[in-house]
């Protein structure tokens, strides 16, 4: 569950989120294009592990790995727990990523790559995370963006899609991590 907050198992994985055998009618996504992430599905009625299944895209890793980093973060093994924004920027720091929580206006205002809350409440103060893809333009192809919906009760053709603003709140910022890799150490190599 995606909060604003500045303070703070099976896996079931998809194939790659978007293949060449995917439609442009289907996605919105470009004929061909082949998403560097892995849809990893929230876990049906166990618990709220929307932005854990997020972080497994990102990383690449199991979700029952990323589960397993949370507790050692403070989440709770069993039971009504979800972790904040800082839990999560704390899992991703051991993947060599940073995640700094933001705000903005619009989609257009999004970083490359972002956990986005999804369907945010502002009277509750809370949405759920999906993963925000931005893919800049090459000579071949113009830039586009996409989310991929780790949620087990979205419609398939939601998974992975550009359609995008049915998930955010008018009228409301919108919350996100932007995730960017931390930069490579400096120093002697072993």
């Amino acid at each position: 569950m995606a909060t604003k907050t500045k303070n703070a198992v099976t896996t079931k994985a998809a194939k790659p989120a978007a293949t060449a055998k995917s439609t442009t009618a289907e996605t919105g996504l470009p004929e061909g294009f082949v998403s560097p992430f892995t849809r990893v599905e929230m876990q049906p009625n166990i618990r709220i592990d929307d932005g854990l299944s997020c972080i497994a895209m990102i990383t690449n890793q199991p979700l029952d790995t990323i589960m397993n980093d949370a507790i050692k973060h403070g989440l709770a093994p069993h039971g009504p727990d979800w972790p904040y924004a800082p839990t999560l920027a704390a899992i991703l720091r051991q993947y060599g990523f940073k995640a700094e929580e933001k705000e903005c206006a619009t989609i257009d205002a999004l970083p490359d790559v972002a956990l986005i809350t999804a369907l945010y409440n502002p009277a509750k103060q809370f949405g759920r995370w999906v993963l925000w893809h931005h893919v800049r333009a090459t000579e071949k192809v113009k830039s586009f963006h996409y989310v991929i919906d780790p949620a087990y009760f979205v419609e398939p053709k939601f998974f992975v899609t550009t359609e995008i603003q049915r998930l955010i709140t008018p009228k409301s910022p919108i919350y996100y991590l932007e995730i960017t890799p931390t930069a490579a150490v400096k120093g002697k190599a072993k």
